[in-house]
C-alpha cells in the first residue's frame, strides 16, 4: 500500500512541478589577447555558423608559421552545431567547435582540435567581415 501510495505522489509530483529543461543556446567567446581575458559572450547568431562552415570549406593548408598565436588581436570561439567534417591531407575529423585567431594587419587563421584532441592551425580564403560585423570586431 505505501508503494502505490509514493508511486501516486511521485506521478502527480512530475505533474505538478515540471522540470525546466534548459536548452542554453550556444554562445560565441570573444577573447581579446592583450588583456588575457573573454571580452564578449553573445548567443550565436545563425550567421555565426555559415560563415564558420565557409571558412572550414575554404581551407587552404595548413598554417606553417613558428608561432601561430599573435600577441594582439582577438580569438573567437565559435560553438558549430550541427558538427562540421574537415577532410583535408593534414585532418580527418568532425569539429564541433573552432577559433579564429583574428590579428591586426594579418589573414586570420582557424585553430581546429581534432577527435584525440590536437591542435591544428589552418589557412582560408574566405573573407570573415560578416562574422566581424555579427560579432562587432
Amino acid at each position: 500500500m505505501i508503494r502505490k501510495w509514493v508511486a501516486v505522489c511521485v506521478v502527480f509530483a512530475a505533474f505538478i512541478f515540471p522540470q525546466a529543461v534548459s536548452a542554453e543556446q550556444p554562445k560565441v567567446e570573444v577573447f581579446q589577447i592583450e588583456t588575457g581575458r573573454v571580452v564578449r559572450s553573445t548567443p550565436k547568431p545563425p550567421s555565426v555558423q555559415k560563415e564558420a562552415e565557409k571558412s572550414i570549406a575554404s581551407i587552404t593548408g595548413l598554417y606553417k608559421k613558428a608561432s601561430p598565436l599573435p600577441k594582439k588581436g582577438y580569438l573567437v570561439k565559435v560553438p558549430l552545431d550541427p558538427a562540421v567534417k574537415i577532410e583535408n591531407s593534414a585532418v580527418n575529423t568532425l569539429a564541433s567547435e573552432v577559433i579564429f585567431v583574428l590579428e591586426p594587419n594579418q589573414k586570420p587563421i582557424i585553430m581546429v582540435f581534432d577527435n584525440e584532441n590536437r591542435t591544428y592551425f589552418f589557412e582560408f580564403t574566405h573573407d570573415l567581415t560578416l562574422l566581424r560585423k555579427a560579432l562587432q570586431l
